[in-house]
Formats: structure tokens, C-alpha cells, sequence
């Protein structure tokens, strides 16, 4: 029982503290709102001095989200007629501040008034990113190595804040008008954005500028700006470091790289070569595609020997010997045949057996067969000698021009050429 007792005395205890404060708070709002009231009073009938005295004694004191702009645009007013320009400005900074940085929170007073907080306005925001602390980092821009290549940029804060947006706001000399790029936190701490390839024209001039906002719009003027020239070609390939000497081509034109390797291009299918002094060479085909960037590495190396036509020509002068080799042994075996002709003799008398004639046919085929084959081994034999060089003659670079040729003539067998 005696502790029920004490916990209704410990309650009614608090209900006696907690009204005669609620009451006080109430009481000194109302008591505010009555100054206000009566200041409005004042300078609504022109007694705008005062008008200020009694708002002079509101100083000082913590007054609610509303009134307290109520009064600073009061002051403003009061400023502008009694005072000063100058000191207007101040007035409505401060009320531009409790409306939580509203650059139209005079939207409905004069357009005195309006002119003078718009000034305010524009130097209590531009001032806001200090108040809070916050200092952007330079726009660091990722310039663009070929025309329609989206461009990405980033930057960084030292300390940010919830109500805090920053955009880069882009301007092309090639389009009308300006587009607001929105950079998005990332997990390295950097704010990141990205340009739409569209915007990347030909020999156009980006304008970059790095602006902070909050919920009404930009804080003062752009933090950093800068300026971009995209290259006038859409395509481009790298090749790299290229050796001391080395020779590049595209589609069969010779072309010179720049510093970095970059050779310009236009979108669709290219052939790329590069050839050393020694000779040696490599190439590929790229398929590009408008503002691509294509990453070539290519290893010049010696190309092998062809041993096509060293295999050609073994296999011809062993064809062809074999076939004249043939024709000997049947011009050999005619003229045994003639032999035998010329001496057979009609029984019991010297008389021969073959009629001339028939001795005339057998020599010329004998003959023919001879020729022939000697011919053909000649050739079997500059065919050889071809084919020895052809072996023995080492594969070129793409500068080495061999022609060799047989010659055949009365007496001899033997090859020409040039090495």
C-alpha cells in the first residue's frame, strides 16, 4: 500500500513540474507572436522606425522556424525604408537561412524586396558549402582518345553533407544548350560520373564545371571548370612502344604513330603491319567501331622458308629424269633392233632380209628417242640444280626478291638469277 502511495505522489510530482513549462513555452510563443503582430502593425501604417524598435526586442532570443522568418523579412522591409540597402541584405540572409537556404523565400513581398533578397540569397548559399565544411577537390577528367568515347570524371570531398548534390554541368560547342551530369558516391570515397558518348562530337570543345547544389538548385558559381578538345578522328588503334626503325602501315599506307602508339582510324575493317629493319614482320585485321579504342600488340618474328617450290621442283627433275631415262633405254633398245635388221641375211645368199626403208624407220625412231631423252634429262638436270638452290637459299623478309631460272643450251646445263 505504501508503495502505491508513493508512486501516484511521484507521478502528480511530474504533471506539477511539466505544465508550468509547457504553459511558459506556450505563453513566450504567444507573447513573441504578439511582438511580431504588432511590429507588422506598426510598419503597415508607415511607422516603419517603429516598427524595428519593436523587433529589437525579439534579439537575442530562439524564435520558431516561421516566425523567425516572418521577422527577418520584417527587418528587411524595415532596412530598406529606414535604413539601408546594406543592411536589408543581412536581414533577409538571415531569413533566407531559417527558411533552410529558400533563395525564393521573399516570393511574396515586393519586388524591392525580392531584388534584395535575391542578392542575399545568392551570397548566404554561395557561403553555405564553407558553413558546412565542405571543399571539393579539382574535376579530374579522363580526356577522350578518339571522338564518341564517352568521357568519365570524378572528384572528391573532404566532408560532405546529407542536403549536399554535386553535378558537372556540360556545355558542347557542337550542341545547344547544357546537360547536368549527376556524380554518384563510390566505394574508393570518389564521386563518379559519366558522359554520354552522343555528347562526344568530332573537333568539338567540352566545357566541364563542377557545381554544388541542394534542393533548390546550384550554391553559388562552379567550384573548377574545365575545357576538353575531342580529337577529330572516331576510331583509333594502339599499338604501344614501336621499335627503333619499325615501319607501321594501315590498309597498305604507310602511317606514323604519335608518342603513345595511337594510330587514328576511321570505324570498319583494317589491316595493320609492322616490319623491322631486319626484315621481320607481323600483322592483323581490327574490326573498329565508332569510338572504340583497339588494343593491338603485335610481335614481329622471321617468317619461316616456303618449301613449297623447293618440293616442286625435287619432285619435277625426278619426273623428269625418270621419263628421260626411259626414252634412253627405248632409243638403246632400237638401236639393237636396228642391229639385227641390218644383219639378217636371206638363206644361202648375202642378200638382206629388211628393206631399207624399214632400216630408215627403226635409226629415226632410235634417234628420236635419244634426243628426246637427253633433252629431258637436261632439263631434269636445271630442274635439280633449281631445286638445290631453292633448299639452300634462306627464306627473305618482305624486302628479299629471289628469281632464278634454268638455261639450257648446246653443250651445257645451268641456272640464272638474281639473289
Amino acid at each position: 500500500m505504501k508503495q502505491r502511495r508513493s508512486s501516484w505522489f511521484t507521478a502528480l510530482v511530474g504533471l506539477c513540474l511539466v505544465f508550468p513549462l509547457t504553459g511558459a513555452r506556450v505563453a513566450s510563443a504567444q507573447d513573441m507572436s504578439a511582438v511580431v503582430a504588432r511590429a507588422r502593425e506598426q510598419m503597415d501604417a508607415g511607422n516603419y522606425t517603429d516598427g524595428m524598435r519593436t523587433l529589437s526586442s525579439l534579439r537575442g532570443k530562439t524564435l520558431p522556424t516561421q516566425l523567425a522568418i516572418e521577422v527577418a523579412l520584417l527587418e528587411t522591409t524595415g532596412s530598406l525604408v529606414s535604413q539601408s540597402a546594406e543592411a536589408a541584405r543581412e536581414a533577409c540572409g538571415r531569413a533566407v537561412v531559417a527558411a533552410a537556404y529558400d533563395p525564393d523565400v521573399a516570393r511574396e513581398l515586393s519586388p524591392k524586396v525580392r531584388e534584395v533578397c535575391k542578392a542575399a540569397a545568392k551570397k548566404v548559399r554561395a557561403d553555405r558549402l564553407t558553413e558546412a565544411g565542405v571543399k571539393p577537390s579539382p574535376l579530374e577528367v579522363e580526356k577522350p582518345s578518339v571522338a564518341y568515347q564517352a568521357v568519365r570524371f570524378s572528384a572528391k570531398l573532404a566532408k560532405s553533407a546529407p542536403w549536399l548534390r554535386m553535378i558537372v554541368r556540360v556545355e558542347s560547342s557542337a550542341l545547344e544548350g547544357s546537360f547536368d551530369v549527376p556524380l554518384v558516391p563510390s566505394e574508393e570515397g570518389l564521386l563518379l560520373g559519366t558522359l554520354d558518348s552522343a555528347w562526344i562530337r568530332p573537333k568539338s570543345k567540352l566545357t566541364l564545371r563542377l557545381v554544388a547544389q541542394d534542393r533548390f538548385g546550384d550554391l553559388g558559381d562552379a567550384i573548377h571548370s574545365e575545357t576538353v578538345s575531342v580529337p577529330e578522328n572516331e576510331a583509333a588503334i594502339s599499338l604501344g612502344a614501336i621499335p627503333e626503325g619499325g615501319r607501321v602501315r594501315l590498309d597498305g599506307d604507310d602511317i606514323k604513330p604519335d608518342g603513345a602508339g595511337l594510330i587514328p582510324a576511321t570505324a570498319g575493317s583494317h589491316e595493320v603491319r609492322l616490319t623491322l629493319p631486319s626484315g621481320a614482320y607481323a600483322e592483323t585485321s581490327v574490326e573498329l567501331a565508332r569510338g572504340g579504342l583497339a588494343q593491338v600488340t603485335l610481335a614481329p618474328s622471321e617468317q619461316e622458308p616456303s618449301r613449297v617450290w623447293p618440293w616442286v621442283t625435287t619432285g619435277t627433275a625426278l619426273a623428269l629424269g625418270v621419263a628421260g631415262g626411259v626414252l634412253l633405254i627405248n632409243s638403246e633398245l632400237r638401236k639393237n633392233d636396228l642391229e639385227d635388221a641390218a644383219a639378217e641375211r636371206e638363206p644361202g645368199t648375202d642378200l638382206p632380209v629388211s628393206d631399207f626403208a624399214d632400216i630408215e624407220s627403226i635409226d629415226s625412231e632410235r634417234t628420236t628417242f635419244l634426243y628426246a631423252g637427253i633433252g629431258i634429262l637436261a632439263g631434269a638436270g636445271a630442274v635439280g640444280i633449281l631445286a638445290t638452290v631453292l633448299w639452300l637459299v634462306p627464306g627473305g623478309g618482305e624486302q628479299a626478291q629471289t628469281a632464278i631460272m634454268p638455261v639450257v643450251g648446246p653443250g651445257f646445263v645451268g641456272v640464272t638469277g638474281r639473289f
